[in-house]
């Protein structure tokens, strides 16, 4: 146990000591891993000379210009086909909605594209009217045959990564099984009326709707523009046509992204009329800039925590703006794994693992521990279900006892995503260390990004661990995700098997009465994290941002992600 955890200290320490190179990240959305940059001995020395070759500083020549940096590049502009990549298709594109974020921390959907809209009484008809005077930043005018494309292209896509948010409508799982798209598809529970109305009919009632219709990828396309960019969508910004406050005047690869107000723009003017992204692979650069009045806006989850404490946290005290993250950050276990089958071991990993320490370790405390499936701040979340899981390595070790277990009998993997962050490693050995207390031997195991989606795809990789951050506030966003269907549970490496709680949370998507919906889904949380263990909670954390001067207002994604709306950002005069 003291060699498993000096090793941890150690990295802590090192972390440290190299000032933020360890971790960084592109500001990825929902459920994606932030990539990390590679600690060397020699980042250090080039930091001072990167930060004074990579832009200049921010002054009253280039009023009106928002200055952030990515420690990554987007590696496409289709958000259909991304569940990472939203920075630029948040504020090139709009929705049918959109979810705000009140002052009191609670968020509201307000119409977006959507003028007005009706639905019937049993919940399956969907009436909307569109507003009239939208049009693209290429000057055609955004029609209901582009909202219908664009929900049918997420729908038959064959590189589409995110069908979930349009699988209720009337003929879409038939749709979606089927080989082939073609850009003149129709579906079943899609009808145009004119220009500015169209009926969307649903295959059950789901109240999550419209909701999901406020997601990125939601986002409507103009139909002429994806056609006329055929295979290269995405890869092309001169064709990323939206109706958004912002478009895209350059993207050079792996270097910059400029974006700058939309001429078009049916809403308020923003603040922010220009928009100047550098992608700079090395965070403690992007720290430099910052400091140096070279960014407008610094994001803290791609520092090192020890540096956040230390230099932010004191000298930028006034400057920092705090996200709450509607996110869950958790420990999967597969159970087809020979010992992860049993719930006896399940259960004795949950009381090994001190996640208060962990908190306190790797995010300076940073957050909030998390005993079930929802986070904080979440439609669902339930004090009743939080206060159970309590750390218990002493009660962890009788129960492996007393199912027949010895010290070092189970042993099992750990797979990680070599694009972690130094944090998210810091983590995984810390869990090491206390399941290997307990007499849980476990091997860390590294993998390529591509290598490590493929592994959890299939359906065996033994655990990892992971953040699932939300794309619309309702809970069915996370059980459904994980504990929905037998596919979602395999292609997640849970392989959950109680059938009937599956059909349960397909069968509460469809619950009416919202008392019910959301007593039904506490019901299920406390059935598959405290009765069954099919997923260790460990903890939600808080986003922390900071400020520059010539920043006036920022707010933060009402969920918490490192992407945000440019136009709510208000500049100094």
């Amino acid at each position: 146990m003291k060699k498993a955890w000096s090793a941890v200290l150690s990295v802590s320490l090192a972390a440290t000591v190299l000032a933020g190179c360890g971790s960084s990240g592109s500001g990825a959305a929902s459920g994606s891993a932030s990539s990390a940059s590679t600690d060397s001995a020699g980042a250090a020395s080039t930091t001072a000379a990167a930060a004074s070759t990579t832009s200049g500083t921010a002054s009253a020549d280039d009023a009106g210009t928002l200055h952030i940096a990515w420690t990554a590049d987007a590696q496409t502009l289709d958000v259909q086909t991304t569940s990472a990549d939203y920075g630029i298709p948040m504020n090139v594109y709009d929705r049918l909605f959109e979810i705000k974020l009140n002052d009191d921390g609670s968020t509201q959907l307000v119409n977006s594209l959507v003028k007005d809209y009706t639905v019937s009484d049993d919940g399956l008809t969907y009436n909307f009217t569109l507003r009239d005077d939208v049009k693209f930043s290429d000057g055609t005018p955004l029609t209901a045959n582009d909202v219908a494309f664009s929900l049918i292209r997420l729908l038959g896509l064959d590189t589409s990564v995110n069908t979930d948010f349009a699988s209720c409508i009337k003929g879409a799982d038939d749709y979606i099984a089927k080989e082939g798209y073609s850009y003149d598809d129709t579906l079943e529970g899609i009808q145009v009326t004119d220009d500015t109305h169209l009926t969307i009919t649903l295959a059950y009632p789901f109240a999550g709707f419209l909701y999901e219709l406020a997601t990125p990828p939601c986002s409507i396309y103009s139909k002429a523009a994806v056609e006329a960019a055929g295979d290269d969508y995405g890869n092309d910004y001169k064709s990323a046509i939206g109706s958004g406050p912002y478009m895209l005047t350059d993207w050079t690869r792996d270097s910059s992204i400029e974006l700058t107000q939309n001429p078009n723009y049916w809403g308020d003017t923003p603040s922010v009329k220009n928009v100047d992204i550098q992608i700079v692979p090395d965070a403690s650069t992007i720290s430099m800039m910052f400091q140096n009045g070279q960014l407008d806006i610094l994001d803290c989850d791609i520092l090192d925590s020890s540096v956040v404490e230390s230099t932010y946290k004191t000298q930028y005290a006034d400057k920092i703006v705090s996200a709450n993250r509607l996110a869950t950050t958790y420990f999967i276990m597969n159970e087809n794994n020979e010992y992860l089958k049993d719930v006896n071991v399940r259960k004795a990993i949950q009381m090994a693992i001190d996640r208060q320490s962990i908190l306190d370790t790797v995010y300076s405390g940073d957050g909030n521990l998390c005993d079930g499936i929802y986070p904080k701040g979440l439609i669902g979340y339930s004090e009743d279900n939080q206060g159970w899981l309590k750390y218990d390595p002493d009660g962890a070790k009788k129960l492996l006892e007393d199912a027949g277990y010895k010290d070092g009998d189970i042993s099992f993997e750990i797979a990680t995503d070599s694009s972690d962050s130094a944090n998210t490693s810091l983590v995984v050995q810390m869990i090491q260390a206390n399941l290997q207390a307990v007499g849980i031997n476990t091997e860390i195991k590294s993998y390529d990004e591509a290598s490590w989606l493929a592994l959890r795809k299939s359906g065996e990789m033994a655990s990892f661990v992971g953040t699932w951050t939300a794309d619309f506030n309702d809970p069915d966003n996370f059980i459904y995700t994980f504990f929905g269907t037998d596919d979602k549970t395999k292609i997640r490496s849970i392989n959950y098997k109680d059938e009937d709680v599956m059909k349960r949370i397909q069968d509460a998507r469809a619950i009416t009465d919202d008392d019910k919906r959301i007593a039904e889904y506490d019901a299920l949380e406390k059935k598959v994290v405290e009765d069954d263990a099919a997923w260790v909670p460990l903890f939600g954390r808080t986003h922390l941002f900071v400020t520059g001067d010539r920043v006036k207002k920022y707010v933060p994604h009402w969920a918490g992600y490192g992407d945000f709306f440019i136009n709510e950002v208000e500049l100094a005069d």
